[in-house]
Formats: structure tokens, C-alpha cells, sequence
């Protein structure tokens, strides 16, 4: 179904977004505390709710099962918890209809558990429980349009509905669902910028969005960072993603250390910020951690094919094959990155070795490696693909390195070369890269040319996630400055 085309947004956006988004009316109590430090207690049962601060209550254990299911990836433990969904919506059905809290509360537990029924392969639930929740968020707008959290929750849906791939947004709307980023992050913004638990929530959602969806490193790390509470486990985790998603892999490090013995899937985080920097033998340590101690499916298999690699570049065969394949045996959970181990897997046979090491260490952000990658392999005699992908990684390089003139020059030679790499994401991803230099420069009719020259390719390993980047970034450009 369409929803597993754009999951990997509602991952990125939906689970911090629930992760303090009603804390602040409950005051600093235990349940806040517990939140803040990833101390989670799930499965609760409701009691009736006579008041807000029922209501509230309600809200936050639901959190609790929400996040702990998120974080540790249980089959058994959510078709344990799945029968509170419904007498958690019971419950709230009791309360006054004069409350927004209870319009409010309704909308947020039936969209986590859309969220969660679409982690869990419910597909079809979580469509239905996403509309329904939209609804509800629409009826508690109506009858009380000055209820702020419900500009929060309509905001998330504006976002979650405006990276919808085009070919697919055709079902939201004939079901009335609506919305773009644009109108979602100005909902946002409108969160007063206080020290609070709820513009922490918006810190924790803006900088998601900076980074995933905008690609504005230079900017997403600052929601966060400029908190009041930035430095709780809660704030430290998606702190530690945005940074490691902006190429500074050293510095998100130190915060999913602060977080691993809270956080099962840290350990896979810490492993990646070592490999990338080449430093593998504490990648293989960290994500051996990981698999040994993680019980969901997702990135198991690009643990392994990660483990496999170090044992490659540390010169050891006989660990690098038993590593291999043990990956080509695990199932894939269908995440975008062990979709992409997948693909590795499968032309081994064609790898170039350090093309490979130079591509996470500029993920990584870890220059000075990159740099030595880069004599290395300039050294060697390459096919003319390989000179392509290498002019790539140096083209990215510069890019992050803030050396634009040199970053534009490298793209245009890659995109020059687009027909010989048509299915490959290089050229796109620098049709991408260049609008957004030019739009940086005001050079807005060249910007709108390379965001749409995205979208004409028609097959390659990320088209679902570049062309939402270039879409959003179409509906961005202001007119023309040139």
C-alpha cells in the first residue's frame, strides 16, 4: 500500500513530535520526569475521565506505550497493548464535550496508533486511524479555535499529508486530507518560544524538519540547542539524530552516549558515527551491542553488512565473509537503509572498496579522511563510472564544506554525465544540491529549474524521498530575483 512510501517521514516527524507534546500542562510531575528521562512505563489501563487533568493523564500513559513501542520494536509487547487503544478512546468519550482537551486527546491517541499500526504492518489501520484522526482535529478547531495544541496536532498532519509523493496524494484527498510543509512548519512556528515542554516539542519537530526535509544543517541543530532542557536524555537523543543527519557525526556521539542504556537503538547510532570515521573496530563492538541487544527487525541487516565491511577494511576475510553472510541471510525490515544494505549486498562483487569508505565518511563528516580517501583512489586507473562517482563525493564534500563555487563546478560535471548514470541517485541528488545553491544565491529562476530537473528522473534508489526534497523546495521559491 501507498503509506510504505513515505513511512520513513512519519518516522523522522511523528515520534518526537508525541514525545512531549502535553507535558508542559502537567507541571514538572513524576510522569514528566519519566519522559524527559526516557523512563518509560508502559501499559497503564485508563481510568474515567472527569476532568482535563484525566484527560491529560490518559494522554500521557498512552504516550508511554507509544514511545516504548517505538523504541524497542515488540510484536508481543504491542499486541499486548493494542486492546488500551480502545478503552482509552472509551474513557475519553465520558468527558465533557464543553473540554478541549477532550476533541484534542481523542485526535492525538488515534493518531499514534495510526503511527504505530503503520510500524507493525497495519496498513490499512493506520489510514483509516490517520483520517480519523484528522476529523477529529478538524471538529476540536471548530469548536475551539483558540486552542493552541490543536494548531500543533493540524500542523504535523499539514507536514505529514505535504510529503505524500504526488502520484499518491491523490487518495489523501478524496478522503479530505490536505496540506502542505509550508503551512504545517508556520503552524509550528506559532508555538511561543518560551522554556517550556511545549516549545521543546516544537524545537524537537523543526529541527527534524530542518534536517530531513530541508537540509538546512547550518540551522537544524539551533531549535534544539538554544533550550532550556537541551540537555535531558529526551532533548539529547533527536538532538544526537539531527546532528548525525547534518554530517557531524563526532558531535552526535557524545550524545547517544549520554542516551545508550535508555535507548536500545543508540547502540547501532554509535556504531555508525565509528565506522564512518574508519575507526572499525568500535563500530563492530558497538553494533554487535546492537544486535545482541535490540529485538526488532529494522537495520539488523545493515548492522551486519556494516560489521562485514570493517572486517574488509581491517584486512580480515574470514571475519568479513562470516559477517556477509549472516546479512544476506537476515530478512530485511523494509527501512530505506536496509534496503540500501540490500543493494550493497548484491554487487559486492562490483564494489570499489575506498569509493565505499569515502561515501560514509562524508556522511560522517569526517573531511580529513575523506580527503586522504580521495588521493588514494586518484592514484588508481578508474573506469569512467568511477571518475563520475568520485567527482560526486568531491562535488558533496565541497558542499558541505561550504566551498561552493568548487561544489557548483563538480555538480555540473556530474549532471553532464546524467545519461550514463540514469538510474543511479548521483545526477539527481546534484540536480537537487545545485538548486539549493542557487536558491541560497537568489537565483530563484535557475533554483526552479534543477528542483523540477529532479523530478523528470524516473527510476533510481531514492526517487521517493529526492522528489519530496525538490517539491517542497519548488513551493518554497519566492518570485524571482534574478
Amino acid at each position: 500500500m501507498f503509506l510504505k512510501e513515505y513511512s520513513k517521514w512519519i518516522g523522522l516527524l511523528a515520534y518526537p513530535f508525541f514525545l512531549c507534546l502535553v507535558l508542559n500542562s502537567q507541571g514538572q510531575s513524576a510522569r514528566t520526569l519519566d519522559l524527559l528521562n526516557l523512563a518509560l512505563q508502559p501499559g497503564e489501563a485508563p481510568q474515567k475521565a472527569r476532568t482535563n487533568t484525566d484527560l491529560q493523564e490518559i494522554y500521557t500513559q498512552n504516550l508511554h506505550d507509544f514511545v516504548y513501542l517505538i523504541f524497542h520494536e515488540s510484536d508481543s509487547a504491542y499486541e499486548a497493548l493494542k486492546p488500551l487503544e480502545d478503552q482509552r478512546l472509551k474513557a475519553i468519550s465520558k468527558a465533557s464535550d464543553q473540554s478541549a482537551w477532550k476533541g484534542f486527546v481523542e485526535a492525538e491517541l488515534k493518531l499514534q496508533w495510526g503511527f504505530l499500526k503503520l510500524k507493525y504492518g497495519d496498513e490499512w489501520g493506520a489510514f483509516w486511524a490517520i483520517r480519523s484522526a484528522n476529523k477529529s482535529i478538524e471538529r476540536n478547531l471548530k469548536a475551539h479555535p483558540d486552542f493552541q495544541l490543536n494548531q500543533r496536532t493540524r500542523g504535523l498532519l499539514q507536514i505529514l499529508f505535504g510529503v505524500t509523493p504526488e502520484n499518491y496524494r491523490w487518495v489523501f484527498n478524496l478522503f479530505g486530507m490536505r496540506g502542505t510543509v509550508n503551512d504545517g512548519l508556520n503552524q509550528l512556528k506559532q508555538v511561543p518560544n518560551t522554556h517550556s515542554m511545549q516549545s521543546l516539542e516544537s524545537a524537537i519537530i523543526l529541527g527534524m524538519v530542518y534536517s530531513h526535509l530541508l537540509e538546512n544543517f547550518s540551522m537544524a541543530p539551533s531549535f534544539i540547542a538554544n533550550h532550556k532542557w537541551s540537555n535531558t536524555p529526551l532533548a539529547s537523543y533527536f538532538q544526537g539524530i539531527i546532528m548525525a543527519k547534518s554530517h557531524r557525526a563526532e558531535e552526535a556521539r557524545q550524545l547517544f552516549y549520554r542516551v545508550r542504556s535508555k535507548v536500545p537503538f543508540a547502540e547501532y547510532l554509535l556504531g555508525e558515527t565509528y565506522f564512518q570515521q574508519g575507526k572499525y573496530t568500535e563500530a563492530i563492538d558497538h553494533f554487535s551491542s546492537f544486535i545482541q541487544s535490540f529485538k526488532g527487525a529494522s537495520y539488523q541487516k545493515d548492522a551486519l553488512l556494516k560489521m562485514g565491511l570493517s572486517a574488509k577494511f581491517m584486512n580480515r576475510p574470514s571475519e568479513f565473509n562470516h559477517y556477509i553472510r549472516q546479512a544476506k541471510e537476515k530478512g530485511s525490515s523494509g527501512t530505506e537503509i536496509d534496503k540500501n544494505a540490500e543493494k550493497i549486498l548484491e554487487n559486492l562483487g562490483q564494489t570499489h572498496w575506498p569509493m565505499l569508505q569515502l561515501r560514509f565518511a562524508i556522511d560522517g563528516g569526517f573531511y580529513e579522511f575523506s580527503q586522504s580517501l580521495i588521493e588514494s583512489i586518484e592514484r588508481e586507473p578508474l573506469t569512467e563510472l568511477l571518475q563520475v562517482e568520485l567527482t560526486y563525493r568531491k562535488a558533496r564534500m565541497a558542499h558541505l564544506q561550504n566551498r561552493s563555487k568548487t561544489a557548483i563546478e563538480l555538480y555540473r560535471a556530474v549532471i553532464d554525465k546524467a545519461e550514463m548514470i540514469e538510474e543511479s541517485y548521483y545526477a539527481p541528488n546534484a540536480f537537487l544540491q545545485l538548486g539549493y545553491l542557487q536558491q541560497q544565491q537568489g537565483q530563484n529562476t535557475m533554483a526552479k529549474m534543477y528542483f523540477e530537473r529532479v523530478l523528470s528522473f524516473k527510476k533510481h534508489p531514492y526517487k521517493s524521498s529526492l522528489d519530496s526534497k525538490a517539491s517542497l523546495a519548488l513551493s518554497q521559491l519566492s518570485p524571482s530575483n534574478d
